[in-house]
């Protein structure tokens, strides 16, 4: 029932038609230029952003369904506290992913059928993992896109520059980035039990920051807070399920539009 090629790996090996590095719209080399140059920007927005928050205080106004506008203030402390915003961390993958692809692309450019021989001696726990990212990257960027800009934003537009631009490529970028890998590479659309996949994560998310409360003190978003009711909490667990069905679907039709043209 839970084979290896339910989830997209083939009896013929991974990525038999190197559609990772591959691209009909542009060259192999212009496609690893496109990926380090995303994953440069990503790493480089957070060192510059951990290291402002080091020495200054950020301050943004936010809200949610049934909770009033607050003012959340970031300073040092929450450096640390990034690693438990679902935001930062799929922005961190951002940066890893785009890192990892630019380099196996440029692999590809310089030993295509080296490449391919090395690719299908992974152990395939590995080679799935590699699906299973591809697929969390071109979902999840829009799902913290959507959350923050539809239900938490609360204005005015932050006069800080900083502030500016953090939202800007955290809640924005992060969307454009996973549209470039949506156009760009020759890959297949997901395949539909790469939604459990994504549901689990969200899943085992909801856990890291119900323990993130207990551990440091706060809750990572206001509606995880029980004292504003806790249909509240089921609401918002509803909801981000039905939302990232609801992106999934878009994205493979997305994906799968694009192999026809």
């Amino acid at each position: 029932l839970l084979s290896y090629s339910l989830f997209g790996l083939l009896p013929t090996g991974f990525d038999p038609d190197e559609t990772f590095v591959r691209s009909n719209i542009v060259s192999s080399t212009v496609l690893g230029c496109i990926r380090a140059s995303i994953a440069l920007y990503c790493f480089t927005t957070l060192v510059v952003c951990y290291s402002w928050l080091a020495h200054n205080t950020s301050t943004t106004n936010l809200r949610d369904f049934s909770i009033p506008t607050y003012t959340l203030q970031t300073g040092a402390a929450g450096i640390g506290q990034s690693f438990s915003f679902f935001t930062y961390l799929t922005f961190w993958s951002l940066g890893f992913y785009f890192l990892f692809a630019s380099i196996h692309t440029f692999v590809h450019v310089t030993k295509a059928r080296t490449w391919w021989l090395h690719i299908q001696q992974w152990p395939k726990p590995l080679q799935l993992l590699h699906t299973f990212y591809y697929t969390g990257v071109i979902c999840f960027p829009f799902l913290v896109s959507i959350v923050f800009w539809g239900t938490m934003y609360s204005g005015p537009w932050p006069s800080g520059r900083f502030e500016q631009w953090i939202n800007i490529s955290v809640h924005g970028l992060n969307s454009l980035f996973a549209l470039v890998e949506i156009v760009f590479p020759s890959t297949e659309p997901p395949l539909w039990p790469h939604l459990s996949i994504l549901l689990l994560v969200l899943s085992l998310y909801l856990g890291l920051a119900y323990l993130t409360r207990y551990t440091g003190g706060f809750y990572v978003y206001e509606w995880m807070n029980p004292a504003h009711g806790r249909a509240n909490i089921v609401l918002h667990i509803l909801g981000y399920t039905i939302g990232i069905v609801a992106i999934f679907l878009l994205v493979s039709c997305l994906v799968w539009l694009r192999r026809c043209l």
